[in-house]
């Protein structure tokens, strides 16, 4: 059951990142403060983004199956609480390779979504 848990949450990550970056402003904003990575076709990153969001889905299940732990509002906080791991790297990144700090905040908040939003998911299948 678990592992229906993690496909699902996965998927579901995945088009929520989707939907953030598909708003025209966030689009926008995206695409005037960050350089894409020359070469790499989009079904790449698009498959770059679905692994981390499996890899993502795996942690928190594998957090939540150690610790006994049950339930969406659980999963949620967990998942809240593993966003402070993004935070750190986004921070590393403004601060010594000159990110731009909106572009940061939105890839923060994508981090924020998914991983809430994971958390809730695993939770119901635990």
């Amino acid at each position: 059951m678990i592992v229906i848990g993690i496909l699902v949450a996965s998927v579901a990550s995945f088009l929520a990142s989707a939907a953030l970056y598909a708003i025209p402003a966030v689009s926008a904003l995206i695409a005037r403060t960050a350089t894409p990575r020359p070469g790499l076709p989009v079904v790449v990153q698009m498959l770059s983004v679905l692994l981390r969001s499996i890899l993502a889905s795996v942690l928190i299940a594998g957090l939540m199956l150690a610790a006994d732990w049950h339930g969406p509002a659980t999963g949620a906080a967990l998942g809240l609480a593993l966003s402070t791991l993004p935070l750190i790297l986004l921070m590393g990144g403004v601060v010594h390779e000159n990110t731009a700090l909106s572009a940061a905040g939105v890839h923060l908040l994508d981090w924020i979504i998914k991983l809430t939003l994971i958390g809730v998911i695993i939770g119901l299948f635990l």
